[in-house]
């Protein structure tokens, strides 16, 4: 099965380098879940959290170690007993005692039956398990937007392209057709001319926009987590469903719905956790434990004949462990984090401000951005007139060579300027929906 997995994407490779595939806007977003490389790693940063949390558990839970020693005295230790033992007082006898060999092993448990500070950590773990799953989201939501914006862009690139090259189409058609005047006699070199800087002048815009296509793709691809040497491919339309109308919204469910205020109490209450630790660390902690072990002494080196004797030892206990004084250390780390929780307190209020002005802002700049695509598609489509209507004339000998090349060099500023505020328009929509939280079910609903 791992191996089928490890096929499977170099077959895709391999097929879109030769074949290519369509891509729409959600098939784009899709595949980046799968393979961009900053939500892969918003994934492990929650396993890890996962693992954080896991720990924490385990350290309410019973410790047991398993110790073992030996040891070779090189040199005994020389203890001095009072002489009185033996007879001669006012003395100290030298005497060596134990034995050359030694050797131990034994298993000790360990159960924490109070220690405040295990539960606290447990939360503090468990809220950061949280703020690694609001990340996800975030990186997700960036994400989208990311290889949202670079698709808008491209497809803006790729239709402006596509209208461009019908017009280089027709002005080489009218570069022939002047041409063929001009060898009948029936027009002047001057026409040519201007009819051929006018031509030379859109192919030199479309291989420009050719290369800026191309670098379009590669960005949308790098966004996606897509091998840039893999070929791909957008729709030949480009919807302008975007140009609906928008109510404006500020209120509190807008700003509990964006995912970095949600991380930024999330981060909050990581703070309050963090002083209660602190706060614990004054208690008292009381723990229960329990040891077995045996040992043996040799003055030979025969540890391991167990025909001699192993003199076992068990005992169990209670621990207490009371802080008394740390030299103002633990004061100083619960000012410390009460100082983080006001900091964390003030940054949540920056952030919501934050978020009503990016409501206000990315509001206006989309009904601008509207208002401005509802008149550059009026003027496109006067300037595809006058450019249609002027061909016809020129074809009949009525308009001058001057007054194709003007309406020409019109259309293609038109189409310029129309181009620029659509992919203005598709980015401010991308912008309102994410001030709003609501990026990701705006593209989900996309038709």
């Amino acid at each position: 099965m791992k191996k089928f997995k490890r096929i499977v994407p170099l077959l895709f490779i391999v097929y879109t380098s030769v074949f290519g595939q369509k891509y729409s806007l959600k098939e784009c977003i899709e595949y980046a879940k799968q393979n961009n490389s900053n939500i892969k790693m918003a994934y492990l940063d929650a396993q890890v959290s996962d693992k954080v949390v896991d720990e924490q558990i385990g350290r309410s839970l019973p410790q047991v170690d398993i110790s073992g020693s030996m040891d070779d005295k090189l040199n005994i230790t020389t203890q001095l007993l009072p002489g009185e033992l033996m007879g001669k007082p006012g003395v100290f006898i030298p005497v060596k005692m134990g034995t050359k060999y030694n050797a131990s092993a034994g298993i000790t448990l360990t159960q924490k039956v109070f220690d405040p500070s295990i539960w606290v950590a447990l939360k503090a773990a468990k809220l950061s398990q949280e703020l690694s799953n609001q990340t996800i989201q975030k990186t997700d939501e960036q994400t989208t937007y990311n290889v949202g914006s670079a698709y808008y862009r491209a497809m803006v690139i790729k239709k402006q392209l596509e209208n461009l090259k019908v017009i280089l189409s027709v002005s080489q058609k009218n570069l022939d057709a002047t041409e063929q005047k001009f060898q009948n006699g029936l027009s002047k070199k001057i026409d040519v001319d201007k009819i051929k800087v006018t031509f030379n002048n859109t192919n030199s815009q479309v291989q420009q926009i050719e290369l800026s296509y191309k670098q379009a793709l590669n960005n949308l691809k790098f966004y996606m987590g897509m091998p840039v040497e893999s070929s791909i491919d957008l729709p030949d339309e480009l919807s302008d469903n975007l140009i609906t109308t928008t109510e404006e919204q500020t209120g509190q469910n807008y700003i509990e719905n964006r995912i970095d205020y949600q991380i930024q109490k999330s981060s909050l209450a990581l703070y309050e956790a963090d002083r209660e630790n602190n706060i614990a660390a004054y208690y008292p902690s009381l723990s229960f434990t329990a040891n077995y072990s045996y040992q043996a002494m040799r003055q030979q080196f025969d540890i391991f004949n167990f025909q001699k004797s192993w003199y076992n030892s068990a005992s169990i206990g209670l621990q207490i462990s009371i802080p008394v004084f740390s030299g103002f250390k633990r004061y100083a780390k619960v000012e410390e984090s009460g100082l983080n929780v006001l900091k964390a307190q003030e940054n949540l209020k920056l952030t919501e401000q934050s978020i009503k002005v990016e409501l206000s802002n990315y509001y206006i700049q989309f009904r601008n951005a509207v208002d401005n695509i509802q008149r550059e598609k009026e003027n496109l489509e006067l300037a595809e007139n006058v450019y249609k209507n002027t061909q016809i004339e020129f074809s009949q000998g009525v308009s001058s060579s001057l007054d194709l090349i003007q309406s020409e060099s019109t259309l293609r500023e038109t189409q310029n300027n129309y181009y620029t505020k659509l992919l203005t328009l598709y980015i401010a929509k991308l912008d309102l929906e994410k001030s709003r939280g609501n990026l990701i079910n705006f593209i989900n609903n996309i038709k």
